[in-house]
């Protein structure tokens, strides 16, 4: 019988540029696991950590960029791992940056792009990745009150994330 496991987290990094909502993807180096591949960001949540901080941090790390506000997605991701026979549900999360701002890429990866949702989701090989992308841009991309509903900061939830408020 399958396990159900939440030990992950989808992140997605956007900015608004010229009144457009624009996704940041980055693609998987050849010889990894799931090679040539577009993708947002994933990572396993550390011990002790929140799931926001987890996402925060596998920004950091895969771009060296700092996300400026964090928002809960309002989304579940979950996909069935069949090599270890587990149900996997990961929270999803989104985070703006600053218009103008320098990716640096780790080892892992071998490329990135600025996308609008309609490229973004062409690029995307999974059908939760491609649902998080409209809804992201959906609820929150273009700001708003609905936006601000979603976002997280001011102690809320994680106060190692700044927000401009």
């Amino acid at each position: 019988m399958p396990i159900i496991k939440v030990d992950t987290v989808d992140a997605y990094v956007f900015r608004r540029l010229h009144g457009k909502v624009q996704f940041l993807l980055i693609q998987r180096r050849p010889d990894v696991p799931l090679g040539g591949s577009w993708v947002g960001f994933h990572t396993t949540i550390e011990s002790g950590e929140r799931a926001v901080a987890a996402a925060k941090r596998a920004i950091r790390t895969v771009t060296a960029l700092e996300p400026d506000q964090a928002f809960s997605a309002d989304f579940v991701n979950h996909f069935y791992n069949h090599t270890t026979d587990e149900i996997v549900f990961s929270p999803v999360f989104a985070f703006t940056v600053p218009r103008v701002s320098s990716v640096s890429l780790s080892e892992d990866f071998a490329e990135f792009a600025w996308l609008d949702r309609d490229e973004a989701t062409s690029r995307l090989a999974f059908s939760g990745q491609r649902w998080a992308v409209r809804h992201i841009e959906e609820i929150i991309g273009l700001g708003g009150i609905e936006a601000e509903l979603y976002r997280i900061g001011d102690g809320m939830v994680d106060p190692q994330v700044k927000t401009d408020k």
